[in-house]
């Protein structure tokens, strides 16, 4: 007699996966689903013998939260994302689109100040006479971009 046949299959449909096989799939540790199902996004299908079971299409979910986080999504954002209607996500895509330029901005910005560090001629960035002059600006409460564009 196998092992199989000595020991039948849970009573669980096979349709239907552990938390523990969601993760696997997914590649998601098993305490941020636990989170994700506090949060609604990703709900067990059943409970046996209180353990969460997920039907097979919460791969897919865990797969578009996964993608969401990936473009800079919060958890929350992508809650009302999956929770709301087309235009409030056309919307949302559009907040997005703008915050993500800003932040890719503020990236350049600092991307610059840290290449003039790194060339700088005075060898020592705290020692640079520009680099205190971008420091001064911001205390006089100028943007980052605009005290480091007056400096050069």
């Amino acid at each position: 007699m196998s092992a199989t046949e000595s020991n039948p299959a849970p009573s669980s449909t096979p349709a239907s996966l552990s938390i523990g096989e969601l993760s696997e799939r997914t590649g998601v540790p098993t305490s941020a689903l636990r989170y994700y199902d506090e949060l609604g996004l990703v709900r067990p299908a059943a409970r046996e013998a209180g353990r969460r079971r997920y039907a097979t299409s919460a791969v897919r979910d865990v797969s578009v939260i996964l993608f969401f986080r990936e473009i800079g999504f919060s958890l929350a954002e992508i809650g009302r994302f999956l929770g709301g209607e087309r235009q409030g996500r056309r919307e949302m895509i559009d907040h997005k689109l703008v915050e993500l330029a800003e932040r890719q901005h503020r990236i350049e910005v600092a991307r610059a100040a840290l290449d003039h560090g790194r060339q700088c001629p005075a060898s020592d960035p705290l020692k640079c006479s520009r680099f205190w002059l971008i420091i001064e600006g911001r205390q006089r409460g100028l943007p980052l971009e605009e005290s480091h564009a007056r400096v050069h």
